[in-house]
């Protein structure tokens, strides 16, 4: 049982789900269960950790039996740690957050698909014109970073309506079977899914962070920037992140100012929670989809559920995917 759109037939697998390259949780481990399990695993390779990057590329390399990829944060990536993820001969390569066209010139030689993440038209027309051949369209409803403009299902739709001859991956708020269906229907060729395999054995998280996700829903969750200001990471102005409320950012969001000129006092503390797993203060990264999150499961089982789903939810569903 399978679904083909082209999405999987240029990718060579079975099913239009990819994993979020979601930075310091999408392992080795969880982009080898994905691809296993027949859809598109991806490392994410987050800050450029150059340590942590090459043991989860080892990791993914020796176990995945199928095609994986690597997503980048693109203002932040660097030569030697793309140098790196080349010299593993990844499937796919992911660019966010920034101006990929430096990179392209070189990376269109390697014939390796190129995936970038985009957050509204002008940004999908960018894409289009620079020839890029998956177009990942990020609706504000995704967890982690990302911008407030468009929602994902709409920004989706006014792409196809567009002369925008590049297939387009829906990103943000899906998490089950009934928002990838939706996704298909509105003309995406494939789902990047983050927040649900970040609910699976296999993610790189501690359980207690885990375990909010199915504690909470989307009304729990908020775009913030308090969680780069504490961490002094200097993301672009237009970025913030969406994550599960909590007590440091009810007493810091929306008086971010302050928070600038204590930093160093509250750093000790936060960097604790850290080190800890601490939900309470720590950012639990979380799109709105989490709704629909009810369990901690292996990523191939998470696979096979929404497949499931997508392929039998009413008589004759099937035949829009043959």
């Amino acid at each position: 049982m399978s679904i083909k759109t082209q999405f999987t037939r240029k990718m060579g697998i079975e099913h239009p789900i990819m994993l979020a390259p979601m930075g310091t949780i999408a392992g080795g481990e969880l982009a080898a269960a994905v691809s296993n399990a027949g859809g598109l695993g991806m490392i994410g390779a987050g800050y450029g950790d150059l340590e942590w990057l090459e043991r989860e590329l080892w990791l993914v390399d020796r176990k995945a039996t199928k095609p994986w990829g690597v997503g980048f944060i693109t203002w932040c990536l660097t030569q030697e740690a793309l140098d790196l993820v080349l010299s593993y001969q990844p499937q796919a390569l992911m660019f966010s957050f920034g101006d990929l066209s430096p990179w392209l010139q070189q990376l269109k030689q390697t014939d390796i698909p190129i995936f970038s993440q985009i957050h509204d038209l002008e940004g999908a027309q960018q894409a289009y014109q620079q020839g890029v051949d998956f177009i990942v369209a990020q609706g504000t409803e995704a967890g982690g970073h990302g911008t407030g403009r468009r929602g994902t299902l709409s920004l989706v739709r006014g792409i196809k309506i567009r002369s925008i001859d590049t297939p387009v991956i829906a990103a943000g708020g899906i998490a089950d079977g009934s928002g990838v269906s939706a996704a298909l229907r509105l003309g995406a060729d494939a789902v990047s899914m983050g927040t649900r395999f970040y609910a699976s054995f296999e993610a790189q998280a501690h359980y207690r962070m885990k375990r909010r996700l199915i504690e909470c829903n989307g009304d729990d969750t908020i775009r913030t920037k308090v969680f780069d200001i504490i961490r002094e990471i200097d993301w672009p102005t237009e970025y913030s992140g969406r994550a599960i409320t909590n007590r440091f950012v009810a007493r810091w969001h929306s008086n971010e100012n302050a928070l600038r000129g204590y930093i160093k006092r509250h750093q000790p503390g936060f960097n604790s929670a850290l080190k800890y797993s601490d939900p309470k203060t720590a950012m639990v990264w979380a799109g709105e989809g989490i709704d629909v999150i009810h369990d901690i499961d292996h990523a191939e089982s998470i696979v096979a559920r929404i497949v499931k789903d997508v392929m039998n939810p009413v008589s004759g569903q099937r035949e829009m995917f043959r």
